[in-house]
């Protein structure tokens, strides 16, 4: 039962380590979005989408560890929280609590996460917000294409693409 209690904290302090790693992946979009340096808002798009790639593998090889090491443990991957899987699991009050103290600080990196992205989100609209005045005053005239702040301008009744970004 310890192997399996090993097997699942190593598996947790990787998944920590991606937590992390998307923490400062973040930031440097951060950074990227303020200077508007779309090289490296591609590049990381690339890496946000690797790391969360590797998260959910990560939680998938901990299912399994789960289903080899204790028969019988067949949880959904849709439904796992690993708060239950641990209060579950056969382990003792030792290896449950460490496997708990590693659960509570990926799920405080995982709230610092989901803060960039909203701080994120937020700063990629307001930089749209100043790019819908511009063309708002640029596209004034009547007898021009009106921008309607969704990349696309209207010109005699039908919607055209302005902007084309291409991966």
């Amino acid at each position: 039962m310890e192997k399996a209690a090993d097997s699942i904290q190593a598996l947790l302090k990787e998944k920590l380590a991606c937590y992390q790693q998307l923490h400062l992946v973040l930031k440097a979009e951060k950074k990227a979005i303020g200077t508007i340096d779309l090289g490296m808002i591609w590049e990381t798009t690339r890496a946000k989408k690797d790391l969360v790639r590797k998260i959910e593998k990560l939680r998938n090889n901990i299912l399994v560890v789960c289903r080899n090491h204790f028969p019988g443990m067949d949880k959904k991957t849709e439904t796992f929280s690993l708060g239950a899987l641990v209060h579950a699991l056969p382990l003792s009050n030792k290896s449950k609590n460490d496997i708990r103290q590693i659960k509570r600080t990926i799920d405080k990196e995982k709230d610092i996460v989901a803060n960039f992205i909203k701080s994120n989100q937020i700063q990629v609209k307001k930089h749209l917000s100043v790019v819908d005045n511009i063309m708002a005053l640029i596209g004034n005239n009547p007898a021009q294409a009106r921008y309607t702040g969704n990349g696309m301008v209207t010109q005699g009744g039908k919607n055209h693409c302005l902007f084309v970004a291409q991966v």
